[in-house]
């Protein structure tokens, strides 16, 4: 069962980006000259141009975005994410945002959640109008189904972290997937619950889909309430609703997660307790949070900037950019791999998995923290 979908680069595009045509349009290239006449003939594979076609309203906070890439976009595959580029007062500023339609569609759709401290978020929500053209790297990221999709499927979800998982099941459903289906998703309440009336129809339309919303505000209509425990999954994976588990021996199926830092923690530490941690595959939609293990100490250097700050424990990203300097970032959650920097010496410790490593290595800005004195190439 494939759930990727590929389209075959244009004819145009293959004949005219070819080493002769762009050594003869050199030094810039071929590329450069089109994208002057109409920026929608850029060649450019890993910045793909990309038209907005239509913005709907999902919440009060929370749009999705339809985007008609231009002919650079080939492929992705559901529970993927596209790091967006969009200029902002003259700067560029990029961000990661999940695919959060089939597969299968003929144009991708990102959906964005503006929060109190989303700069760029909230600047999409502001400012971003049909006709406009952002860009956008390849799908990215392995938050994904195995290629021998298993018969029963849990996903469990909170706020945004139902982008990648609505990928998934539009994506499943409408390859007629015939195996179990069971929805975990958490909301404050009905009204800010991303995509509730699309999901509410696909579980009246798809008997194996097992929908269950959770509100953490008491509501007359719902089966559960309040925050994820043994009680909500024991639940979710009743025979009842195609799946097996019961009290006395509980059999997990492969289990999706995605949302804040403390669901992600709650299911895992229920996985791990029950012996199925391997079962589980999650996703953060932010990055765990930096506590400084003691007092932080030493000193970051900037080799290349010849600049130095005093360690404060924040991310080596976060210090970086206040110290003025501007490495590349994107996710800014240990994804996406964009702000992986040498490191020529020094401890750190990765906040995502809590491994401590020393000496020179290439390390993820984001989400690494320095335990006294390092030394970064920037």
């Amino acid at each position: 069962m494939s759930l990727a979908t590929t389209t075959t680069r244009s004819a145009w595009r293959r004949i005219v980006d070819t080493p002769l045509i762009n050594a003869l349009a050199a030094p810039h290239g071929i590329g450069r000259y089109l994208e002057v006449i109409n920026p929608m003939w850029s060649l450019d594979k890993s910045r793909i141009t990309a038209r907005v076609t239509a913005i709907t309203a999902e919440t009060d906070d929370a749009i999705s975005i339809e985007l008609s890439p231009n002919g650079e976009w080939t492929h992705f595959v559901p529970g993927q994410f596209v790091q967006v580029y969009i200029e902002i007062d003259g700067r560029q500023h990029s961000r990661s945002y999940s695919i959060s339609n089939s597969a299968y569609s003929r144009k991708p759709r990102i959906t964005v959640k503006a929060h109190h401290d989303g700069f760029v978020s909230k600047h999409i929500h502001s400012h971003l109008k049909v006709g406009d053209r952002i860009s956008l790297s390849p799908a990215l990221g392995d938050f994904i189904l195995p290629e021998h999709v298993p018969s029963a499927l849990l996903f469990i979800a909170a706020g945004s972290g139902i982008t990648p998982m609505m990928a998934m099941l539009e994506t499943l459903l409408e390859h007629q997937h015939s195996g179990a289906i069971t929805l975990l998703y958490y909301s404050r309440n009905s009204a800010s619950c991303i995509f509730r009336q699309r999901l509410e129809a696909l579980a009246q339309k798809h008997s194996n889909f097992s929908l269950f919303m959770v509100y953490s505000t008491s509501e007359a209509t719902q089966v559960l309430s309040d925050h994820f425990d043994q009680s909500h999954l024991l639940k979710a994976i009743s025979s009842e609703n195609g799946l097996s588990g019961h009290t006395g021996a509980i059999t997990l199926p492969l289990t999706y997660v995605c949302g804040p830092e403390s669901l992600i923690d709650k299911v895992s530490a229920e996985y791990e307790l029950l012996g199925h941690s391997d079962k589980l595959r999650s996703e953060r939609f932010k990055a765990p949070s930096s506590q400084v293990r003691g007092e932080a100490q030493g000193s970051i250097s900037f080799r290349q900037s010849q600049h130095a700050v005093d360690n404060d424990g924040r991310t080596l990203l976060d210090q970086a950019e206040d110290a003025g300097l501007n490495p590349q970032s994107g996710c800014r959650m240990g994804i996406c791999h964009t702000c992986t920097c040498l490191k020529t010496s020094g401890t750190v410790r990765n906040m995502s998995t809590g491994e401590v490593s020393h000496g020179e290595e290439h390390i993820r800005l984001c989400v690494t923290q320095a335990l006294g004195d390092v030394i970064l190439s920037l």
